[in-house]
């Protein structure tokens, strides 16, 4: 249980950071290049061994990692468009909502229980992200369908190779060694574009941005290695990764209220009762 809290404090910092890079002007597509670098060298630091090894593309794992880089800086990226170009409500529940595609793959494919009560608490917890998630103000523009349809699949994705690296991979693999890959490649895809756009004149790279983007690292590591442990620690995504992102869509929420000094509508109010609710029903599921 404690991974599971930890999951959810660190991804909360994780959000949080997002809304300061705003506020102080910061380049976030600098700073997330920094962020993957920052959590390559914590994953080589935590591992039980040397992250770079002579035999490293001959395991099993790799594979998922070179994906998982790609996806990792490419969701991000398509989060920050949907939310420039139609509304940071639509990105939040486009990229919440999508646990629906790894809480099924683990019911397909791992062969784990589906009950009327799990499958009650897992509808109901993806009502309470969207309603939580809904903001009072909307924008949408037509032809950018596709912004919020790939943060939706892109993100399901995410949830659903992490899932399977944990059942095949960890252990005998340490959780640092892999996630250190999965971050590297993500670091070499993003900070190749920032080098390109370095050298067209299209960008220069500020100090503040390094340092935000160090700032971001530890946080966004950690909360990628907690979840991971979380799913180590449950024998069933399909409960944990739900109640993962309700927890994370709560404390969000509550964090922008009492700090960011957000306001919240009676549709918010009804998705946070939602929310206790679908976790008590998949605590007891």
């Amino acid at each position: 249980m404690i991974y599971l809290i930890l999951s959810i404090i660190t991804s909360v910092i994780v959000v949080s950071y997002f809304k300061l890079f705003d506020k102080y002007q910061v380049n976030t597509f600098q700073a997330i290049v920094v962020n993957y670098l920052t959590c390559t060298v914590m994953g080589n630091i935590m591992a039980d061994k040397p992250g770079i090894t002579t035999s490293f593309w001959n395991e099993g794992w790799f594979p998922y990692t070179l994906v998982l880089g790609f996806l990792f800086i490419s969701v991000f990226y398509s989060i920050s468009q949907t939310a420039q170009k139609i509304g940071v409500s639509v990105s939040m529940v486009a990229a919440k909502l999508s646990v629906a595609i790894p809480v099924v793959y683990a019911l397909f494919f791992f062969n784990e229980s589906l009950g009327i009560l799990k499958l009650s608490g897992i509808i109901l917890s993806l009502a309470a992200v969207y309603f939580i998630s809904q903001s009072t103000q909307t924008s949408t523009q037509k032809g950018l369908w596709y912004l919020p349809l790939y943060v939706f699949v892109g993100s399901g994705c995410i949830d659903t190779l992490l899932n399977i690296i944990n059942k095949n991979y960890i252990p005998p693999f340490d959780t640092n060694h892999i996630l250190s890959f999965v971050f590297l490649t993500a670091f070499v895809f993003g900070g190749s574009l920032l080098v390109y756009q370095i050298i067209k004149g299209k960008q220069q790279l500020t100090f503040k941005s390094i340092l935000w983007g160090v700032a971001l690292g530890i946080p966004n590591y950690l909360c990628m290695y907690f979840l991971l442990k979380t799913l180590g620690a449950f024998t069933e995504a399909s409960i944990v990764l739900p109640i993962n992102n309700i927890g994370i869509v709560l404390t969000t929420t509550l964090v922008g209220l009492f700090i960011f000094k957000e306001h919240l509508s009676k549709t918010n109010w009804l998705g946070f009762a939602m929310a206790i609710v679908s976790i008590v029903i998949l605590s007891f599921s």
